[in-house]
């Protein structure tokens, strides 16, 4: 019962507070480069929450969830794309958020998501984004599939995946830069890696929240990411109140690094 209450305030602690850090220009950070089909990786981290609360007797309320994130790359095939026919490459993502119990990760409803979706190779131009007028805020695909927790495999309607915030909460926004070259070791491997630092802000009347992301990626790791480290800020005030007068409300920090990769990817999900 802990397990899943919990992350169900993750849950809508992802959706109140993330999806309105998004700005309007924004680039999508998984996908740096495809690799050979049945190429994997997987990644591993932490997500911890504090939630402020000055007037609770028992303190503030300090949450935290292990989350494993796999990307796999699978066979390719030509298929219509903006008018022509091109190569294309089916990309699975599986995310999973919940707690350890005996050495496993088990998710509460809802914490586990699959999406099966065909790519574009020609979209995907790696660093060359961040030169880009209008950063690729999503993936363009031409179909694909998702599945929530234990339900059905469904189309989805749109021809774009958004990554952020339900897939990762790396956030490349227009200012993100290519701040050094560092050496990067992980359990996946030791990488030559350049780290990309993105900071953005997003305020209304009585809400404003702050994503700062680092971003470790090296073209020899599979799809381009190492590693990541963000940070989210959320401050709160009354409608009627200054700017001057936010007040911080909680604040997510989440570590993710690759720990593991193969070349003998298949797919999990069953598409209709």
């Amino acid at each position: 019962m802990v397990s899943v209450f919990s992350n169900r305030i993750f849950c809508l602690a992802i959706i109140a507070g993330c999806l309105s850090v998004a700005p309007s220009v924004q680039a999508q950070g998984l996908l740096w480069n495809l690799p050979e089909s049945g190429t994997w990786v997987r990644y591993s981290g932490q997500y911890r929450q504090v939630t402020l609360r000055p007037q609770s007797e028992q303190g503030d309320l300090s949450l935290q969830w292990q989350r494993m994130l796999e990307i796999r790359c699978l066979e390719r095939e030509q298929a219509e794309y903006q008018g022509k026919e091109q190569t294309c490459v089916w990309v699975e993502f599986e995310v999973v958020t919940g707690q350890q119990v005996d050495g496993q990760l088990e998710a509460g409803p809802g914490s586990k998501r699959q999406y099966k979706v065909l790519v574009p190779e020609s979209v995907i131009t790696g660093k060359k984004s961040l030169e880009a007028d209008v950063p690729l805020a999503f993936i363009p695909i031409v179909k694909g599939y998702r599945q929530i927790g234990g339900g059905k495999v469904e189309a989805m309607k749109s021809q774009v995946l958004q990554v952020f915030p339900m897939i990762s909460q790396v956030l490349i926004a227009d200012d993100a830069k290519i701040a050094a070259q560092e050496e990067v070791t992980v359990p996946a491997g030791t990488f030559q890696a350049d780290r990309i630092d993105s900071s953005s802000t997003i305020e209304d009347r009585s809400s404003r929240t702050s994503n700062r992301t680092q971003l470790w990626v090296d073209e020899k790791s599979p799809f381009g990411p190492v590693k990541w480290s963000v940070r989210i800020d959320r401050e709160v005030k009354n409608v009627i109140d200054k700017r001057d007068q936010f007040k911080k409300h909680a604040e997510m920090t989440i570590q993710m690094e690759a720990v593991q990769t193969g070349t003998d990817a298949t797919s999990k999900v069953v598409t209709p």
